[in-house]
């Protein structure tokens, strides 16, 4: 009995010598400071890790997706097959910047020195360990992820978006700016309900918060203002009807999906919002709003919000639909048009 299972053993030691050596993919997900980027060779290198970053991979910033920037500038300049990677890196043509060498308030070139995450997936020899390819298929960068919350102090701005020569605001004391790069640029500044306000309407000192990156140049380059102006809604950029969406999240269970959708209206505060995926035109479904009521006055706003949560039946098989479109059916048909997170 023991001679038999020797050899058995024997056997089977010989037969996974004999077959070839398997490869193991794994997932990996990165975080932290980019140490190089080389165009020429499809390449990002954090933590000491060269991931490779085919043109297939999405690449995005807080604001931005830099696939569809660099397709754009580049069909703008005659080149229309520009890779993305070059625009975290420099973008040159003819021996001249396309865009500038370095982002408002930074000293390194592009996007070194700046934070990403990465996700893709490794390739290891399961016989020798090697590591024979490392590919991402998304990738996230920013220069910092930095945050104020706190208050406006100050503001001296000439246009909406307070851009013009000598405009500034102040965040705690703070200087802070938007930045004006298309790889990161500024998204237009919301009250808290996410509706555009024009900052040269807006008093100072208010609550409020800025996202962006605190710059070499000791200032808070942001792109993303929110200001508590409160429930007058006299600095709305848009004086009409509006809907938006705060935030739209969808988990697939396989035959139904578990949908949430915060948003706001206004003018008129109460009604109802309808739900729909845009490329296919399926209604997800309608929710009534609630009408905020101003905390000093105790009296009805301009405002309302909704919070719609349903399980939807998806017996296609479709799955969670990539954004949402939102319409105010009470304000017209006003629409908006928002991404979807799905978990």
């Amino acid at each position: 009995m023991f001679a038999r299972l020797t050899t058995l053993a024997a056997a089977v030691a010989g037969l996974a010598l004999a077959q070839p050596a398997l490869a193991l993919d794994v997932p990996i997900e990165l975080e932290g400071t980019i140490e190089n980027i080389i165009p020429a060779d499809d390449s990002i290198t954090v933590m000491g890790i060269t991931v490779t970053v085919p043109r297939t991979a999405n690449i995005t910033t807080p604001t931005a997706n830099i696939n569809q920037v660099a397709a754009d500038i580049g069909a703008s300049i005659g080149r229309p097959n520009v890779k993305p990677l070059v625009l975290l890196r420099r973008f040159r043509d003819g021996g001249a910047d396309v865009l500038p060498a370095q982002l408002p308030g930074r000293n390194q070139v592009g996007f070194l020195g700046a934070t990403t995450t990465i996700v893709g997936s490794a390739t290891i020899n399961d016989v020798t360990g090697a590591i024979e390819s490392i590919t991402a298929t998304d990738v996230f960068v920013e220069p910092a992820e930095n945050v104020i919350l706190g208050a406006l102090i100050s503001a001296s701005c000439t246009t909406p978006m307070c851009d013009g020569a000598g405009d500034s605001i102040s965040m705690l004391g703070t200087p802070s700016m938007p930045v004006s790069d298309p790889r990161i640029p500024t998204v237009p500044p919301t009250n808290e309900f996410g509706f555009g306000i024009d900052l040269s309407l807006v008093a100072s000192p208010i609550p409020g918060s800025v996202g962006g990156y605190y710059g070499d140049d000791a200032a808070m380059h942001y792109h993303t203002l929110i200001l508590d102006v409160g429930t007058a809604g006299t600095e709305l950029l848009n004086q009409g009807a509006e809907v938006a969406i705060d935030r739209a999240s969808c988990r697939d269970r396989g035959g139904e999906l578990e949908i949430e959708i915060r948003g706001a209206v206004h003018d008129p505060a109460d009604g109802t919002v309808s739900f729909a995926d845009p490329a296919s035109g399926f209604l997800l479904g309608t929710v009534d709003t609630d009408v905020v009521i101003d905390e000093v006055t105790n009296l009805a706003t301009r405002f309302g919000t909704f919070r719609f949560r349903a399980d939807v039946n998806d017996p296609a098989g479709l799955g969670c639909p990539t954004s949402v479109v939102a319409t105010a059916l009470d304000g017209g048909g006003v629409t908006t048009t928002a991404p979807m997170t799905i978990d």
